[in-house]
């Protein structure tokens, strides 16, 4: 599998449809929208014999601990291989090739599909109550759950435990 890392505003319109259709796919739903609602981010696009076959994104945004404590992070979304290539360890090797790609951020966090998959790959759950702030408001969100994977600037003090929040966005929030 050939891989190649592209800054969202420097996806060719090919690319881009690619990326649409792979991820329509995998979800089994339209994904356009999506791709448009969390905004301009980095793919990791991986192609065999042309064939855009697996695909990971991820996206800076900012998370909140409880207390007011910042923390900058990688967002990884779009997690997807295509149904036929499924089980050949393509979103596998995308996703270990992340951390190295993502280390000028406090952290990595996903909503996990599959936590056991993810898990295996270093990622964890992250055990405190999560929440939305949207203008003057912060709603809970209990239906929700992340991982997070440690980076090098991950404060080492950094409790699973604790609130978390983020800011809303189109789509899904988490």
């Amino acid at each position: 599998m050939h891989v190649e890392i592209v800054e969202s505003a420097a996806l060719t319109t090919s690319q881009r449809d690619a990326v649409v259709t792979l991820c329509t796919e995998a979800y089994e739903e339209p994904f356009a929208a999506y791709l448009a609602d969390i905004g301009p981010g980095v793919h990791l696009l991986g192609t065999v014999d042309g064939r855009l076959v697996s695909h990971v994104m991820w996206v800076p945004r900012v998370l909140y601990l409880d207390g007011g404590q910042v923390l900058h992070a990688a967002y990884v979304e779009a997690v997807a291989t295509l149904p036929g290539s499924q089980g050949n360890g393509y979103a596998t090797r995308l996703m270990r090739a992340v951390p190295a790609l993502i280390d000028s951020f406090q952290l990595g966090a996903l909503s996990p599909s599959d936590e056991a998959w993810y898990a295996r790959l270093g990622w964890e759950l992250w055990r405190g109550p999560l929440s939305v702030r949207e203008r003057d408001t912060v709603v809970n969100t209990p239906e929700e759950e992340i991982m997070i994977l440690r980076l090098p600037r991950t404060p080492s003090s950094l409790n699973v435990r604790a609130p978390l929040a983020c800011d809303w966005r189109p789509g899904e929030v988490w």
